[in-house]
């Protein structure tokens, strides 16, 4: 059984966040721990202290939230960093945390943008990462079937994550690229179909 002083320990570790969560469901605590939560929360300026700390905070997030969408969604359409900086502004932030936001969001959507670029090297890349994977993937399959004579769904997983890896590894793109994707459903297929035909030449050794 914790003591009031046990729980005081416990609760100053504790988020303002967290404390605002077990004092709205404080009934439900033993009364040991509602003398500490009270104790605790004192100590950090009453409970409207935290509660007006909590709302500046929600306000703070959801200001920055603002921003960074404002971001991706002109960095989709083109539009640069410096411009992004020149129209968009906040009543809330200093203007050294809205260019910090800016440029943070905007790296990632130069990323995102460059992942969905079709380039030579995803077409090489996924021709080549493909081409492994089925010939690979498809040995693995046939395998399977030539010595079960049963296909297992946890194969069929792997043989989907291996293609993608394979594809991924050498473009150095993900699967929101049309071309690495469309390439990792080909690689699939030729690998089941790799996998049939040995099974077919081989057939079932138990």
């Amino acid at each position: 059984m914790f003591s009031v002083d046990d729980f005081v320990l416990k609760y100053k570790k504790y988020t303002d966040e967290e404390l605002l969560d077990i004092n709205s469901n404080i009934l439900g605590y033993s009364n040991e721990a509602q003398i500490a939560l009270g104790r605790v929360i004192n100590s950090k300026g009453g409970l409207e202290s935290l509660l007006k700390k909590a709302e500046s905070k929600a306000i703070l997030l959801n200001e920055e939230n603002r921003i960074a969408k404002e971001t991706m969604d002109f960095g989709k359409e083109g539009i640069d960093a410096s411009f992004i900086k020149t129209v968009t502004s906040s009543t809330i932030l200093s203007e050294e945390k809205v260019k910090e936001i800016i440029d943070r969001k905007y790296v990632e959507v130069e990323a995102e943008i460059e992942d969905k670029k079709i380039k030579p090297s995803t077409i090489i890349g996924s021709i080549t990462g493909g081409g492994i994977a089925s010939i690979i993937g498809g040995a693995f399959w046939g395998l399977q079937m030539i010595y079960s004579k049963r296909m297992f769904y946890i194969f069929f997983v792997g043989l989907v994550l291996f293609s993608y890896y394979v594809i991924k590894a050498l473009t150095k793109q993900t699967k929101n690229n049309s071309f690495v994707f469309i390439a990792t459903i080909i690689s699939i297929i030729l690998a089941l179909f790799i996998g049939q035909l040995l099974y077919e030449i081989v057939g079932y050794r138990p």
